[in-house]
């Protein structure tokens, strides 16, 4: 590593940028998990409930350039698609 300082700065900045960035990605696949968790259970109350939840941490990570907005899009689109085809298996 460089001795020099701004450097060294830089390299402090980016290692908080980066668990910061870790962290947020860990509570959105634990809600994520929860939902889905939920879904299965049959508690589709629940699930809607941690489904909006992880669509706002998904929306604020866009925000902080945690997650790249198509990533984000994705992990929306795939966890509603899981929930709604736990409900219509359910229902039938």
């Amino acid at each position: 590593m460089s001795q020099n300082a701004s450097a060294m700065k830089r390299h402090r900045q980016s290692e908080e940028r980066r668990l910061a960035n870790r962290a947020k990605k860990s509570t959105i696949r634990t809600f994520t998990k929860k939902a889905v968790a939920a879904a299965e259970s049959g508690d589709f109350a629940a699930a809607a409930k941690y489904q909006k939840v992880v669509q706002g941490l998904v929306d604020r990570a866009i925000k902080s350039s945690t997650l790249h907005s198509n990533t984000a899009a994705r992990r929306k689109s795939r966890l509603a698609k899981r929930i709604n085809s736990l409900q219509q298996g359910n229902a039938q």
